[in-house]
């Protein structure tokens, strides 16, 4: 197969392979930023602007230029997370019960309309030398996060080489970047991921296929040289923190997981933030996941919608008028489909993603306890909950009105009434996840609780993900619940034979 018949993702693997200066290649991503020198990660994280142009090595090879491969791979992160429709937030919402295609219902072939495919779980493998089945959204996310790993692992190389004297924080913090980066590789694609490396100053090593477990423990490992390494920053230690919990979570370590989130104050937040005004039109600096198409060209966001109980298996994100899921009805398709849109998300792109927070250490604290590991999983789960009365009574909607709330909750979190223990492990378990669904809607965590539901506590997946009857070209959801590894990676990597399983 030809260069120019890979996609670009993979494409890029080819020039990892040839470049033996990784720095070079690090910095043609990002470009030195002149007169930086001692800065702790938390200042940096303001200054999103990068110039265009790709210095020559006098300008890389500095403090400077290693900050600017720092920088790259947080704005990497960022893209790979959040930056546009082919990022990880809306691809594992479509494969989820949090978005749907708002074509649904249109007539296609087999292999057109990516967003149907996956939202209608129809995501058959690449075969050997093949790498036109898989949807070019899922090829695009499987580039972006491979991308990150790489670019987080030269940038250390960069700050290790060029600017030994900056804090240690800085290479903790590309620690955590690249542990996230693993975690959501292992919570989208199917069990096989490889995990090839390019060294700073050195060559690509390919790797062969890890297990979805293996994935998730090397993430615990960089977390653990994340929180080695970042103790001046309380910040990336809370970000490595709730990382590392994530992982061990789904490994189901829920003692150890507990553990790893104990010191995660309540109020601790990070959040990618997406600066408009810095390069206007930049899918790097803006939220480009839910931007609404009214604002004009080049605008990305068009092909997703707010679902309510998906599938049959779906939560009630919207009829339950749960204040922590507000949509916005937007349109309506040709094909009946209503366009809601996320409230939680401003039309412009302009609103921060939350990667980690406090909130979610306190439901790992919660799940943690079910098995256990300490505490009162109710209580928990209450305390994040504040008094109030909670109306769940629909209000009528007028579907034909642009900007009609879809449910008109009790205006904030404030309304959320106490919960009641349902009496039953399964029912423990179902309203535990139901309250993550909630809190960490559409922040890319469904897919790893949904698969976490099958693997750990032995749900079937017709039970979990959405299932029968699909309103599109094909009449049913399918069977998959990952995604495969995209056919270019084969065809790049010798190492690599496929996904070694396609289950949870």
């Amino acid at each position: 197969m030809s260069m120019t018949s890979i996609s670009p993702a993979v494409r890029h693997l080819h020039h990892l392979r040839r470049a033996r200066r990784a720095l070079g290649l690090a910095l043609l991503l990002v470009a030195a930023a002149g007169g930086v020198t001692g800065c702790s990660p938390d200042k940096l994280l303001g200054d999103n602007s990068l110039p265009p142009d790709v210095p020559d090595p006098s300008q890389t090879q500095t403090p400077a230029g290693a900050i600017a491969a720092y920088r790259g791979a947080l704005i990497r992160l960022r893209t790979a997370f959040g930056g546009d429709d082919q990022s990880f937030i809306p691809i594992t919402g479509l494969l989820t019960d949090e978005l749907r295609a708002r074509d649904a219902g249109q007539v296609i072939s087999p292999f057109g309309q990516d967003p149907l495919r996956i939202d209608s779980r129809f995501l058959p493998e690449d075969p050997p030398g093949d790498a036109s089945t898989t949807p070019s959204q899922i090829r695009v996310v499987y580039g972006l996060l491979q991308g990150v790993r790489g670019q987080a692992r030269q940038a250390r190389g960069a700050i290790r080489a060029y600017a030994p004297d900056s804090s240690p924080a800085l290479a903790g913090h590309l620690f955590a970047v690249e542990g996230y980066a693993e975690i959501f590789l292992a919570d989208l694609f199917c069990s096989g991921v490889p995990l090839s490396t390019i060294d700073f100053d050195g060559d690509y090593t390919y790797q062969p296929g890890a297990s979805t477990d293996e994935v998730y423990q090397h993430a615990v490992t960089l977390f653990d040289s994340a929180l080695a390494l970042a103790a001046d920053s309380e910040r990336v230690m809370n970000l490595a923190r709730v990382g590392k919990g994530r992982a061990l979570l789904a490994l189901g370590d829920y003692t150890g997981a507990a553990q790893a989130v104990a010191d995660v104050p309540d109020d601790f937040r990070y959040e990618l933030h997406f600066n408009l005004s810095a390069t206007p039109g930049n899918d790097a600096f803006e939220n480009r996941s839910f931007v609404y198409p009214d604002l004009g060209p080049g605008a990305i966001g068009l092909r997703l919608t707010m679902v309510d109980t998906e599938g049959v298996n779906g939560l009630d994100f919207l009829s339950s008028r749960d204040p922590r899921s507000l949509g916005v009805i937007k349109d309506t398709t040709q094909y009946n489909i209503v366009v809601i849109y996320p409230q939680k998300y401003a039309e412009d792109g302009s609103t921060p993603i939350t990667l980690a927070d406090g909130i979610e250490a306190r439901l790992i604290d919660a799940e943690a306890a079910l098995h256990g590991a300490g505490g009162d999983w109710l209580a928990i789960l209450n305390a994040l909950r504040t008094d109030g009365t909670f109306d769940t009574q629909p209000d009528p909607v007028d579907t034909t009105k642009a900007d009609t709330l879809w449910h008109a909750g009790s205006g904030g979190v404030a309304g959320l009434a106490p919960l009641q223990d349902p009496g039953t492990p399964d029912g423990r378990v179902d309203l535990v996840f139901r309250e993550r669904a909630f809190w960490l809607f559409l922040t890319g965590h469904r897919q790893g609780d949904l698969r976490r539901l099958i693997r750990n506590y032995g749900r079937d997946p017709e039970s979990v993900y959405p299932t029968g009857s699909y309103p599109g070209g094909y009449s049913a959801y399918g069977t998959d619940v990952t995604a495969p590894i995209p056919g270019e990676e084969r065809i790049a990597n010798p190492l690599f034979t496929g996904c070694r399983s396609r289950g949870a």
